[in-house]
C-alpha cells in the first residue's frame, strides 16, 4: 500500500525547538519520499488533531518533488510556543495568504503561503470561512453544548487589518458557507441540539450584511459547495436515526433536486461533483449539468474512515482518518481509478488545500533563519521626553518624522555602529530589536550599553544615568512591538523610595528648561503631537556631590547606562529577572523586542537632567 520509506528529518536544531517552547513535546519535521508520479505545486494537509489535546497539525506534500512533509508548520515557526493549538477546522488560500480556522482555541491563524504565522483574529467556537472582495466571513457557534439555545453568527473580518468589521446572527450552529454573487449563504446545523436540529440556510446580504431570508433544507445541514452553474450543494447529515441524510441542490432559494445520500463530505472539481457516501464507504459522482448520477472507478471500501476530499483539475485526494486517534493517510487518485500514492498523515487529516508553488524545507527555512548578528538591527520606535540632547542624539532636522528618526538611530547604534541616542527626562524611551528571538538561556542574555563612567579613584561613584529594560515576545506574530511588556527586575524594584505605576506629562508649550550649553529646543520636534505621556516606574535619585563635583551612585545591578561599557557583567541583563506589572516572575523562553526608558527624575546644577543614553546592544550567545 505505501511506498517505500526514504525519512530525511529536518529539524532546525533540537535546542531550537526545546528553547523557543518550553518544556512542551515538540515534534518535529519528518520529510518522507511517498512519490515519483510529480505534478506541479503543492498541497496543505490540516489536520484537526482531538479536542483537547492541543494537537492540530499543518502538514505539507511538495508535488514537485514528490516528498511529504509532518508538521510543516512547526519548522516554518519555531517561536509559536503552542504551534497551530487546538482542533483545525478549515484551510484555504486567498491572495497570498494561508487561513485555518483553529476551532477550539477559537482563532483563525493567518500565514504565508509558505505556512509562516504572520497573525490571528480571535473568533470564539469559529467554524468556517469564505473569501470576498478582500473580506473574510467567519461563521461561529458562539454557544456551547451547556447553552445551545444561543443563536451563531457570521463575523466580517477585512484581510488587511485582520481585525473584525461586522457581525450578523444567523441559526444555530452555523457550520460551511459559501458566497454566490453578493450572497451570503450559511448552514445553520443546530449541531448543540440534540434531536432538535435546525434545517435552514441563512442567506446574508453582503452589502448591508443583514439576514434577509431563511431557506429550509434538510435536517442538520453541514456543508455546502457551488458549482460552475452557481447551484448551491447542502449536506444534510439528519438526525443520525429516523430522518436519512440527503443532498440538496438549490438555485439560490429555490430547491432542485434531492439525492437521498449519507454525504460526510462533498468536492466540485468542473461539471463533476464527488460525494464521500460514508455509509457505504464509498465515492459517489454527480453531474453539475442534470445532477445524474456518473460512473466512477475509484475504490474506498477498505478505508476506515473516509474524511477529507479535495477535487482538483489533474488528481483527486481522499483522507482516511482511521480510527480518529492516530496517524490517518492521505491518498492521491488519477481521475482514471488509479491510486498514484498515499502518505502517512497526522490525527484526523480533515482539510486539504492545493497550493501553486512547491517548496522545500531547508530552503524556506534559511529564509527564516539567515545568520544572524549580535547587534541591534531595527529600531521601531524613538520617543524621548523633553531633554537638553534631544533633537541632537540623533540630530533632528527639518522635515524628519517618526520614521526618519528611527533611521538616524538604527544608523547611530544598530549593528555596532558607536553612536548615542538620548532619551531625554524621565520616561522617554527607545524600542530596538534583533534579527532574530533572543533567547533566555544559563546566565546574562543582552548586553546594552551607554556612557556612564565611574569618578576617578571611585567604582562606588560616577556618572550614572539609569534606564529601566523592559521585554516583549511577538506573540501575535505581526513583527511589531505590540504585545505585553515586561520589566527586567533591577536592584531598586523593591526599593522602598521605588515609585511604580507612575505617569508625567510633557508639553510642547512647557519646552522652556534650557541651560547654557543647550540652547536649543528640548520637546522632540518630529512629534505632532503637543503633549506626551509617560508611565512607568520612577527611580530615586542617586545625585550626590563628591569635593564640588555632580556625580551619582552606581546602583548593583539591573539599568542601563549605569556601569561602563568595559563592565560586561554590569551592563548585561538576565531574561529571567523578567516580572508582571504585579512583580511576579514571568517565564520567557524569547524575547524579541526591547524597550529602555529613562528611570529617574532628576536635575543637576552642573550637567542638566539625568538622561539615559543608549550607545548599542548585543546578544550574548552570538559570536558573530
Amino acid at each position: 500500500m505505501y511506498p517505500r520509506l526514504q525519512i530525511l528529518i529536518f529539524v532546525l536544531c533540537s535546542m531550537l525547538f526545546w528553547g523557543c517552547r518550553g518544556d512542551e513535546i515538540i515534534y518535529p519535521t519528518l520529510g518522507t519520499h511517498v512519490t515519483d508520479d510529480v505534478r506541479q505545486g503543492g498541497l496543505y494537509v490540516l489536520c484537526e488533531g482531538n479536542m483537547g489535546s492541543n494537537k492540530a497539525r499543518l502538514d505539507y506534500m511538495n508535488l514537485e518533488s514528490g516528498t511529504y512533509y509532518s508538521n510543516w508548520y512547526g519548522s516554518q515557526n519555531p517561536k509559536q510556543v503552542k504551534e497551530l493549538g487546538d482542533v483545525g477546522n478549515d484551510i484555504q488560500q486567498y491572495g497570498n495568504r494561508l487561513y485555518a480556522v483553529i476551532n477550539c482555541s477559537h482563532k483563525v491563524e493567518v500565514m504565508d503561503l509558505k505556512s509562516r504565522h504572520i497573525g490571528q483574529i480571535d473568533i470564539p467556537n469559529c467554524r468556517y470561512m469564505a473569501f470576498k472582495d478582500d473580506k473574510m466571513y467567519v461563521s461561529a457557534y458562539v454557544g456551547s453544548v451547556a447553552n445551545p439555545e444561543l443563536l451563531g453568527a457570521v463575523y466580517e473580518v477585512d484581510t488587511a487589518s485582520l481585525t473584525i468589521t461586522r457581525e450578523v446572527k444567523v441559526g444555530h450552529q452555523p457550520d460551511e458557507l459559501c458566497i454566490v454573487d453578493d450572497q451570503l449563504f450559511v448552514c445553520n446545523s443546530g449541531g448543540y441540539l440534540t434531536n432538535q436540529y435546525d434545517s435552514t440556510l441563512s442567506v446574508i446580504d453582503l452589502a448591508t450584511f443583514t439576514e434577509i431570508q431563511k431557506v429550509t433544507v434538510g435536517l442538520n445541514p453541514t456543508r455546502v459547495r457551488v458549482d460552475n452553474q452557481k447551484h448551491l450543494w447542502v449536506c444534510c447529515q439528519g438526525n443520525y436515526a429516523d430522518a436519512k441524510p440527503i443532498v440538496q441542490i438549490l438555485d439560490h432559494t429555490t430547491v432542485l433536486k434531492r439525492i437521498y445520500v449519507p454525504c460526510s463530505n462533498i468536492s466540485i472539481q468542473g461539471t463533476t461533483a464527488y460525494i464521500i457516501d460514508n455509509e457505504f464507504n464509498t465515492l459517489r459522482a454527480f453531474s453539475t449539468i442534470d445532477f445524474t448520477e456518473q460512473s466512477i472507478t475509484i475504490d474506498i471500501t477498505n478505508y476506515e474512515h473516509p474524511y477529507g476530499l479535495l477535487a482538483t483539475a489533474d488528481a483527486l485526494y481522499i483522507t482516511d482518518a482511521k480510527n480518529y486517534v492516530s496517524s490517518g493517510v492521505l491518498h492521491c487518485y488519477s481521475y482514471d481509478g488509479r491510486e498514484r500514492w498515499s502518505a502517512i498523515t497526522g490525527d484526523i487529516p480533515g482539510h486539504l488545500c492545493r497550493v501553486t508553488q512547491a517548496y522545500e524545507l531547508y530552503s524556506d527555512t534559511s529564509e527564516i533563519t539567515p545568520q544572524q548578528s549580535q547587534y541591534i538591527s531595527k529600531v521601531y520606535e524613538y520617543v524621548p521626553a523633553t531633554g537638553q540632547f534631544v533633537n541632537e542624539l540623533p540630530k533632528y532636522e527639518t522635515g524628519d518624522d517618526e520614521a526618519s528618526m528611527c533611521r538616524k538611530c538604527e544608523q547611530a547604534i544598530a549593528n555596532n555602529a558607536g553612536g548615542l541616542v538620548s532619551l531625554g527626562g524621565w520616561g522617554g524611551y527607545i524600542t530596538f530589536g534583533f534579527d532574530h528571538s533572543v533567547e533566555n538561556k544559563e546566565g546574562r542574555d543582552i548586553q546594552i550599553l551607554g556612557n556612564a563612567f565611574y569618578m576617578s579613584g571611585s567604582t562606588e561613584y560616577g556618572s550614572s544615568e539609569p534606564g529601566i529594560v523592559l521585554v516583549s515576545r511577538d506573540e501575535n506574530g505581526n513583527g511589531l512591538p505590540d504585545d505585553k511588556w515586561y520589566e527586567l527586575k533591577g536592584c531598586l524594584y523593591d526599593d522602598p523610595q521605588t515609585k511604580h505605576n507612575v505617569s508625567i506629562t510633557y508639553t510642547r508649550a512647557g519646552d522652556t528648561i534650557h541651560n547654557p550649553f543647550h540652547q536649543h529646543l528640548y520637546y522632540p520636534q518630529w512629534i505632532k503631537a503637543n503633549e506626551l505621556t509617560f508611565s512607568g516606574s520612577m527611580l530615586p535619585s542617586q545625585s550626590v556631590t563628591i569635593n564640588g563635583q555632580n556625580v551619582q551612585r552606581i546602583l548593583d545591578y539591573g539599568y542601563v547606562d549605569n556601569k561602563p561599557n568595559n563592565d560586561i557583567e554590569g551592563t548585561s541583563f538576565d531574561i529571567s529577572w523578567a516580572v508582571d506589572t504585579d512583580g511576579k516572575p514571568v517565564n520567557l523562553p524569547i524575547v524579541d523586542f526591547v524597550r529602555v526608558y529613562n528611570a529617574v527624575q532628576s536635575t543637576t546644577e552642573q550637567t542638566g537632567e539625568i538622561s539615559t543614553e543608549i550607545a548599542g546592544a548585543k546578544d550574548l550567545h552570538k559570536n558573530n
